[in-house]
C-alpha cells in the first residue's frame, strides 16, 4: 500500500513503523505542494489535524482517485470536519494516543492552582517570602471534582484524580454510569454540578454544541472557592466572560490550555486575569512518548485494515 504522511513533528517513530508495512512507498509530504504530487497513487493518507486545510480537501477530491483512508494523527478532527473527505474515504483519528499527556497536563494545571503557583511565582518575581499563603492551599483529597466529557482523555483524568483521594463527577450527554466516576451526570444536568464541584475539568471532543457551554451563567454558579481546567478546546468557554468572572473573583482560579481565539491577542484581557495558568496549547506534547503511542495506533490499524477487518477510531465526517 502506498501512504503519504503530512506531518510536520515527531515522525521518526512514526515512518520506523510505516516502513515496516510499505517499505519504500511511504512518502514524507511537509508542504501543501509535496502533498499534491504524492498523492495521485496514495491509498492512506496520515495528516495531523491542524495541517488539513481547504486546499488538501480539494486537492483529496480532485487528485487521490486512489484514497480510501484518512488516518488523523491526531485526536481532534475539527479542520477535517470542516472541511470534509472525499466521498467513500474512512477517517479514524489517533484514539487514546494522547490521552496520558493531555490528562497529565489537565492535573498538573489543576494542582497548579490548588496549590497557588501563579501567586507564588508573582512573589518570587518580586522577591518576597510570603509563609502566609499557604493557609489557602488545598488538594484533590476529598474534593469533588466534575470531568465534563468522559472519553479516553476524560477517563485518565479521573482516574488520576481520583489517585489523589478526589470524588468524580463524570458529565456526558446522556448520564450513563461510568466506569471511574463516583457519579455520572447528563450534560443537561450541568449547573447542578457546578453548584457542588470544587474543581472542573472540560474534556469535551470538539463539536458546535459545546461553543460557550462555561458562561457567565455557569461561572456564577460555580464555587467561589472552585477551578475551572480546559484543555478541550477553547470555544467551550467564553473567555471574555471568564476574565470577568477572574478580576471579579466569581471563582477562585482557572487553567487554560486552549482559548479562543488561539493565539489570543496581545490585549486580550485574559493575560492580565488574576488567579490563571495559560499554556499555549501544547498538553498534548510529551516528546517521545506520544509519538510511539501515535504509532502504535496507526500501526495496530493498518494490521487492521490488511486483515480485512473494522477499523478503529473512526470518526463521523462527511
Amino acid at each position: 500500500m502506498r501512504i503519504v504522511v503530512c506531518a510536520l513533528h515527531g515522525t521518526a517513530p512514526l515512518l520506523a513503523r510505516l516502513k515496516e508495512f510499505a517499505g519504500d512507498k511511504v512518502t514524507l509530504a511537509d508542504n501543501e505542494a509535496a502533498l499534491a504530487a504524492a498523492i495521485v497513487d496514495a491509498e492512506l493518507l496520515l495528516v495531523t489535524d491542524n495541517l488539513y486545510s481547504a486546499f488538501i480537501a480539494q486537492t483529496l477530491r480532485e487528485r487521490a482517485a486512489k484514497l480510501r483512508w484518512i488516518q488523523l494523527l491526531s485526536a481532534g478532527y475539527d479542520a477535517l470536519a470542516r472541511h470534509g473527505a472525499p466521498a467513500g474515504v474512512i477517517v479514524t483519528n489517533a484514539g487514546d494516543a494522547f490521552a496520558p499527556s493531555v490528562a497529565t497536563h489537565a492535573v498538573t494545571l489543576l494542582l497548579g492552582l490548588q496549590r497557588q503557583v501563579p501567586t507564588f511565582l508573582a512573589s518570587q518575581s518580586k522577591h518576597v517570602w510570603e509563609r502566609g499563603l499557604g493557609a489557602r492551599n488545598s488538594i484533590p483529597l476529598g474534593r469533588t471534582i466534575a470531568v465534563i466529557g468522559f472519553g479516553p482523555i476524560g477517563r485518565e483524568i479521573g482516574r488520576l484524580l481520583k489517585a489523589f483521594g478526589a470524588r468524580i463527577i463524570a458529565v456526558t450527554r446522556q448520564g450513563q454510569p461510568q466506569p471511574g466516576a463516583d457519579e455520572t451526570i447528563a450534560v443537561s444536568a450541568l449547573h447542578s454540578v457546578l453548584q457542588r464541584a470544587d474543581a472542573v475539568v472540560i474534556a469535551l471532543a470538539a463539536s458546535p454544541e459545546s461553543r460557550h457551554l462555561i458562561g457567565a451563567r455557569e461561572l456564577a454558579a460555580m464555587k467561589r472557592t472552585a477551578f475551572l481546567v480546559n484543555i478541550a478546546r477553547g470555544y467551550v468557554i467564553d473567555n471574555l466572560a471568564l476574565a470577568d468572572a477572574l478580576k471579579a473573583g466569581t471563582i477562585a482560579g482557572a487553567g487554560l490550555d486552549v482559548t479562543e481565539p488561539e493565539p489570543l491577542p496581545e490585549d486580550h484581557p485574559l493575560w492580565d486575569a488574576p488567579n490563571l495558568i495559560l499554556t499555549p496549547h501544547m498538553a498534548g506534547a510529551s516528546g517521545a512518548v506520544t509519538g510511539e503511542r501515535v504509532a502504535a495506533v496507526v500501526g495496530a490499524n493498518i494490521e487492521r485494515w490488511r486483515a480485512g477487518r473494522p477499523l478503529a477510531h473512526i470518526v463521523p465526517v462527511a
